[in-house]
C-alpha cells in the first residue's frame, strides 16, 4: 500500500503542468502580481517559501514595512488549508524614495517578497492543496492609487520537488535580504539628534551608510543621515522624532544598509536604546576594514576640494572680489616682484584663516546639534544685511564717490589704508565671504564628505579647498612671464575700476533679496534704510566742515545700528479652519456665496505630503484662503471610502492628489481640477475665478 501511495504521488507530480509553481498573473493597474513558489511539491511537516511577485510600471514605487514619510507597506492576508502556517513577509532592502521634501522607503522594478510556509505534519500524500493570498499594496509616482488583488497556487504533497524556473529567483531575494548580523548597536539621543553607534563591523564600505528602522519615530524620515568614523566603530547622526518624547522600549530593531564590494547591501541590526558605545571618533581610524574606505575618501575629498577651490574662482558671486585683487596685481605687475609676492601671500593668508575660522564656527555649532553647512553664515539675516551694506559702499568706492587715502586698494575699507599686506590679507577675508554662497564642480561632494568627519578630516578638506582658492594668485606672482602681458599702469585701470562698482552693486542686490526671503518686508526696509544712511555719510565726507564729518560719523553709526536690528522674519499663526468633505457641505457653502477648495488627500500619498508642505500649509496660502472666505474641504482617502472613490471616479481619477476648486456660482455645477503638483500662483489664480464666479 505504502509503494502504491508513493507511486500515485510521483505520477500526480510528473503529471503537473509545468507552471504548477505559479498562479495567474493578476493585472491591478499600476503592478502586474503572481504567486510563486520554491517547490513543484512539497512533504509533510516541510518548510519552503512562497513569495508574492510583483512588476511595477516604469516611475512607480511601493513600500517598505516602515514607509517613510508617507506610504503603506504591502500587506498579506492567506486563506490557507486546515494546519498550514504562513509566516511573515522576509523584505527585501529597501531603498530611499525622495520626493521634494519628504523621503519615503520602499521599492521599484520588480520586488519579490518570500514567505515561508509550512506543511502540517498531517498533510495527506498525493493530494493538491490550494492556497489563497489577498494581497494589498499603495503605488505612488505622481498620484497614489490603493490596489489589491487576489491569487491562489496549488502545492502537491509529496516528495519534495523544487521548481527549476522560481526556486533559484526566490533564493537569491532571500539571500540578498537583510541578515541579522552581530555586531554592536546603541542609540541615545542628544539634543535634538537620534546618534546610532556602531561596533564590531565587518570590513565594508561604510561611508554612505544608512538606517533603516522598522518602526516610525525613531529618526525622521526627511532628515539626512551624516556619517562619522571612528577606530572602532560607525556613528550615524540624524534629526530624532516623536517616539523620543515618551520614551523607546530598551531595544528597537533596523536595517543597516551599506556598500560591500561594490554592491548595496544591508544587515539586520538590534540596537540597544541608550548605549553609547566608544567609537574612538577623535582618534585616526583603524587600516583595515572601515578605515581602508575612509581612507580613500579622504584622498578623493582632499583632490576634488583643491579643483573646487580653483574653480571657485570663475563663479559669479566671486567675481567683483577677484577683480578687484586682478587690478592690484594689475597695478604693481611692473614694479618689484618682491612686493608682488609679499601681497600675494597675504592674500592667501587671508583666504586660509577666513576658511579656517569659518570651519571652526560650523564644527563648533555642529557640535552643539545644529544642521548647517558650506556658506552657514549667510543663513544670518544679520551677516546678510551686513555684507550687502559692506559690497554697496565699496561699490560707492570704486566710483569715486569717497576716497580713505591713496593706498586704498582692495576692499574698501580703513583697514588698507596701512599698507598694500593688509590690504590684500582682507580682501582675501572679503573673498571668502563673498564666495560661500557658491559651489563649484567637484566641490560640492567634498564638502558634503568633510562635515560629516572627525574634526581634523573637516579642517584638512577645506584647508585644500583654501589653497586651491588662492592658488592663481601665488602662481601669478611666482611666473614672470604671466606678469609681462599684463598691459602697464594707464587711464585704463581707472575705468576698469569704475567699472567693477557694477559687479559690486549687483552682489549687492542679490544679497538684498535673499535678506528678503529671510526677513521679509521689515528686513528689505531696513537694508534699504542702511544704504541710504551709508550715502548720506559719503556725501558728508565731501564737505570740509566739522559739523558735516559729524554727521558723516553719525550715520555710518547709525547705519550699522539699523543692521545689527535686522531679525528673522517671524512666522504668524494663522488658524485655518479645515472641515470635513462631503457634497453636502460643498452646497451648503456655495449656497452662502462661498468658494471651496477641496483637497482629496491620504496619510500615504507622496505628493500629497509634498504639496501641503511647499503650498497649502504655507502663511501666504492660509491667508489666501482667509481673504477670499474660501471654505476649505478635506477628504481623507486614507482608509477606504466609497463616496471619495465615486467623485475621483467622477472626475476621471484612480488616486490621490486630487484639488478641485468649486465657484460661488451655485450654477456652475463641475469644480475646476487643479494640477496634481502645486503652485501657490496656480491655487491663487483658481480662487480668483472661482471667486468671481467666472468659471463653469
Amino acid at each position: 500500500m505504502k509503494a502504491f501511495f508513493l507511486s500515485l504521488c510521483f505520477f500526480l507530480a510528473a503529471s503537473l503542468p509545468s507552471y504548477a509553481a505559479e498562479s495567474e498573473s493578476v493585472d491591478t493597474g499600476k503592478v502586474i502580481a503572481s504567486l510563486v513558489s520554491s517547490n513543484d511539491s512539497a512533504a509533510p511537516g516541510e518548510t519552503f517559501e512562497i513569495a508574492l511577485r510583483t512588476i511595477l510600471d516604469t516611475g512607480w514605487h511601493t513600500y517598505w514595512r516602515n514607509p517613510g514619510d508617507s506610504g503603506e507597506p504591502v500587506q498579506l492576508d492567506w486563506q490557507l488549508p486546515e494546519g498550514w502556517n504562513a509566516g511573515d513577509i522576509t523584505w527585501p532592502l529597501p531603498m530611499t524614495l525622495p520626493t521634494g521634501p519628504i523621503i519615503n522607503y520602499g521599492f521599484e522594478g520588480a520586488p519579490l517578497f518570500p514567505v515561508s510556509v509550512t506543511v502540517p505534519e498531517a498533510a495527506e500524500p498525493g493530494t493538491i492543496q490550494t492556497l489563497t493570498l489577498d494581497f494589498y499594496y499603495l503605488v505612488c509616482a505622481d498620484i497614489c492609487i490603493p490596489e489589491n488583488g487576489s491569487a491562489s497556487i496549488d502545492i502537491a504533497i509529496g516528495e519534495t520537488m523544487k521548481d527549476a524556473r522560481w526556486n533559484p529567483l526566490i533564493q537569491d531575494a532571500l539571500n540578498r535580504a537583510p541578515k541579522l548580523a552581530s555586531l554592536s548597536a546603541g542609540i541615545r539621543q542628544e539634543g535634538e539628534e537620534a546618534v546610532l553607534t556602531l561596533t564590531d563591523l565587518p570590513e565594508a564600505d561604510f561611508s554612505d551608510a544608512y538606517f533603516f528602522p522598522f518602526d516610525q519615530g525613531v529618526v525622521q524620515h526627511s532628515a539626512p543621515q551624516r556619517v562619522a568614523f571612528g577606530e572602532h566603530g560607525v556613528e550615524i547622526r540624524a534629526a530624532s522624532d516623536f517616539a523620543w518624547e515618551n520614551g523607546l522600549p530598551e531595544e528597537i530593531v533596523g536595517v543597516l544598509s551599506y556598500q560591500e564590494n561594490g554592491t548595496r547591501t544591508g544587515s539586520e541590526i538590534t540596537v540597544q536604546v541608550g548605549d553609547n558605545l566608544d567609537i574612538g571618533l577623535n582618534d585616526r581610524a583603524d587600516e583595515v576594514g572601515i578605515a581602508t574606505a575612509s581612507s580613500f575618501t579622504l584622498m578623493g575629498a582632499i583632490f576634488g576640494a583643491l579643483l573646487g577651490g580653483l574653480i571657485l574662482n570663475l563663479m559669479p558671486c566671486v567675481f567683483p572680489v577677484i577683480s578687484m585683487k586682478a587690478l592690484s596685481i594689475a597695478k604693481t605687475a611692473h614694479g618689484e616682484r618682491t612686493v608682488i609676492r609679499r601681497e600675494a601671500w597675504a592674500y592667501t593668508a587671508g583666504v586660509i584663516a577666513t576658511f579656517l575660522v569659518l570651519t571652526i564656527m560650523l564644527i563648533a555649532l555642529k557640535s552643539a546639534g545644529s544642521e548647517i553647512g558650506w556658506g552657514f553664515q549667510l543663513q544670518s539675516p544679520l551677516v546678510v544685511a551686513g555684507l550687502a551694506l559692506l559690497l554697496f559702499a565699496v561699490g560707492l568706492n570704486l566710483l569715486g564717490a569717497y576716497e580713505f587715502g591713496t593706498s586704498f586698494q582692495n576692499t574698501g575699507s580703513r583697514l588698507t589704508t596701512k599698507g598694500g599686506i593688509r590690504g590684500s590679507f582682507f580682501t582675501g577675508l572679503l573673498a571668502v565671504i563673498v564666495a560661500t554662497p557658491c559651489t563649484a564642480p567637484f566641490m560640492a561632494g567634498a564638502i558634503g564628505y568633510a562635515v560629516a568627519q572627525p574634526v581634523g578630516v573637516t579642517v584638512a578638506v577645506f584647508i585644500a579647498l583654501a589653497i586651491g582658492f588662492a592658488f592663481p594668485f601665488v602662481l601669478i606672482a611666482y611666473v614672470p612671464s604671466l606678469l609681462k602681458v599684463l598691459p602697464k599702469p594707464g587711464l585704463w585701470m581707472t575705468r576698469f575700476k569704475e567699472l567693477l562698482a557694477f559687479p559690486m552693486f549687483a552682489a549687492a542686490i542679490w544679497l538684498v533679496w535673499v535678506l528678503t526671503l529671510q526677513a521679509g518686508p521689515i528686513g528689505l526696509l531696513q537694508v534699504l534704510s542702511a544704504m541710504l544712511l551709508v550715502a548720506l555719510a559719503v556725501w558728508a565726507l565731501k564737505i570740509d566742515r566739522i559739523f558735516a564729518k559729524g554727521l558723516a560719523i553719525f550715520s555710518l553709526i547709525l547705519a550699522i545700528a539699523v543692521c545689527l536690528s535686522v531679525r528673522p522674519e517671524s512666522s504668524s499663526t494663522i488658524d485655518l479652519t479645515q472641515e470635513t468633505w462631503s457634497t453636502e457641505r460643498v452646497d451648503e457653502f456655495r449656497a452662502e456665496g462661498r468658494p471651496v477648495f477641496v483637497d482629496f488627500t491620504a496619510a500615504w500619498c507622496v505628493t500629497c505630503k509634498v504639496n501641503e508642505t511647499l503650498v497649502l500649509e504655507k502663511e501666504k496660502t492660509k491667508q489666501l484662503f482667509l481673504d477670499t472666505n474660501t471654505a476649505f474641504l478635506v477628504a481623507d482617502w486614507t482608509n477606504k471610502n466609497d463616496e471619495i472613490a465615486r467623485e475621483l471616479e467622477r472626475y476621471g481619477r484612480a488616486g490621490v492628489p486630487l484639488y478641485l476648486v468649486f465657484s460661488s456660482d451655485e450654477n456652475s455645477v463641475r469644480a475646476e481640477v487643479l494640477p496634481q503638483v502645486l503652485t501657490y500662483d496656480v491655487v491663487k489664480e483658481a480662487i480668483g475665478r472661482a471667486t468671481n464666479g467666472s468659471k463653469s
